[in-house]
């Protein structure tokens, strides 16, 4: 075309009907750019970004979506995914070989120092346990074992479950999410970190309120899925919710400073070489996985005890023999011993509805191709952020025969040495390797202490009017937790046998 030609047509443009042309195209260009996947991870299967996002948008919990849109992957053989979240494109292994070998690589594959810019992490800190690497690490791991190592506090958790019992009454239909909440509160108050949030008997203590309210804050979905909005459109007063939540537990940090006690934090303070920071963002990681994760636990073991009533007798048997000559109704460390079953049955609580879905992500320190359990290879490139998708894993055909069923016998028929195998490999709520999590025996005997407990003294069904009585409905959380939600379970006082 001419130059004057080209003139013409330019002059004769109509810019008011050009501009939405344009505008639509920068819009359409800057979302394809927002959400391209890197060159280097371009060789691993993509999860779609439209459903993901929709699937935020909707509120879907994240087991739902991880065995929607992830679990075909998984069993079709994949070892890994990469997923949009968090505003960036994340590696999941599905794999539990590449999973062993990754945890057992810890300097390798450190924890990542979180890019996102979330407010969960203003909440959490990151001198603690969960996000330290390197020799930072070691002391805290230290710290945190010895002070664990120090006392299970078995006789304070049977005590609490009394105190639940008389807050329950006669029984009726309980909102037992609620229950189980304000137990492990109390629990991880009064044995962790040495603070009595009287939650069994005040369930509407101003603490739970404010902690509450804090989480239910930072779980916006839009954040989650694009933590820049956190500087474009900062969250004022969820900021200020969360400093104030930060500065009552620095209160309790500088009233045990002054009036020690039998718990962890008073074991931990002993260690001279921590700061206050770091004793104050590992206090806020006990609280969270000793309050929330705990009670998650305790009520999907009850949700599927009451979905299978020959499940839940046979474990209130094998408690009533183990417990034959106890006087005092709580269960010793002698007796816990002899419930296999009770065992069993939680173990695979935390498998069919883990409480945790994923871990916090590893920063990949090099380049390395990881070869799975069936032969399949992985890519993981430098720099990748990975993260152990443990809901994945525990649902997977090629590892556990009906996934989705509730079966505790497949724990009683294992041999010691297989047991051990799958603790290494498969069964995964603690994680895995050097960074699996320290409070591992004190939450099991938690469980073991409350559920002996309680099948001793009450039965339990569910109404099949309930939205939980075909499937467990978990509650919405970006934080990778899967929590039961407004669960009601109508109890009575388990008959006493001649």
């Amino acid at each position: 075309m001419p130059t004057t030609d080209i003139t013409n047509f330019v002059q004769n443009i109509d810019v008011q009907t050009l501009w939405p042309w344009l505008l639509c195209s920068t819009i359409v260009l800057g979302v394809r750019n927002l959400f391209a996947v890197p060159r280097e991870l371009r060789h691993l299967p993509k999860i779609p970004v439209i459903p993901t996002l929709l699937s935020y948008v909707r509120g879907e919990v994240e087991d739902q979506r991880i065995k929607r849109l992830l679990l075909p992957y998984a069993n079709r053989g994949e070892p890994a995914v990469i997923v949009y979240a968090l505003g960036r494109w994340i590696v999941h292994v599905m794999d539990r070989k590449i999973a062993k070998d990754l945890s057992a690589d810890i300097e390798t594959y450190p924890k990542e120092v979180p890019p996102d810019g979330l407010l969960l992490w203003r909440f959490v800190g990151f001198q603690n346990i969960i996000l330290s690497n390197g020799e930072a690490w070691k002391r805290h791991s230290r710290v945190v074992k010895t002070a664990l190592n120090r006392n299970v506090p078995v006789g304070e958790f049977a005590s609490l479950a009394k105190k639940l019992f008389t807050q329950m009454g006669k029984g009726g239909s309980l909102h037992w999410d609620d229950l189980t909440m304000r137990y492990t509160l109390d629990a991880v108050g009064t044995t962790a970190i040495g603070h009595d949030f009287d939650a069994i008997a005040n369930g509407n203590s101003p603490f739970v309120s404010r902690y509450n309210h804090v989480m239910e804050s930072i779980a916006n979905p839009a954040y989650i899925v694009m933590p820049k909005l956190e500087k474009w459109f900062p969250r004022h007063a969820t900021i200020k919710a969360i400093d104030e939540l930060v500065a009552c537990f620095q209160s309790i940090l500088a009233y045990k400073k002054e009036n020690p006690g039998n718990d962890m934090l008073t074991y931990m303070m002993e260690e001279k070489d921590m700061t206050d920071v770091e004793f104050r963002d590992n206090m806020v990681v006990f609280f969270i996985a000793g309050h929330d994760t705990t009670a998650g636990a305790m009520s999907s073991l009850c949700y599927y005890m009451a979905k299978k009533p020959e499940i839940q007798e046979r474990a209130r048997e094998e408690v009533r023999r183990a417990m034959a000559k106890s006087t005092t109704g709580e269960p010793t460390m002698a007796e816990l011993g002899q419930m296999p079953y009770l065992q069993a049955c939680i173990r695979e609580s935390l498998r069919v509805n883990t409480p945790i879905t994923y871990m916090v992500p590893r920063a990949a320190g090099k380049d390395a191709v990881l070869v799975g359990a069936n032969g399949r290879e992985a890519f993981i490139p430098k720099d990748s952020s990975v993260i152990l998708n443990i809901t994945a894993i525990h649902n997977k055909d090629e590892y556990w025969s009906d996934p989705e069923e509730f079966d505790p016998e497949r724990f009683m028929s294992m041999s010691e040495s297989q047991e051990k195998e799958y603790d290494a490999t498969q069964w995964l709520p603690f994680a895995l390797g050097a960074r699996m999590c320290p409070a591992r025996n004190f939450a099991m005997y938690e469980q073991r202490v409350f559920a002996a407990m309680l099948l001793n003294e009450w039965e339990w069904t569910i109404s099949p009017t309930s939205p939980h009585f075909d499937q467990i409905q978990n509650g919405f959380s970006p934080f990778a937790l899967s929590l039961p939600k407004d669960l009601y379970l109508d109890f009575k006082p388990a008959a006493k046998k001649a």
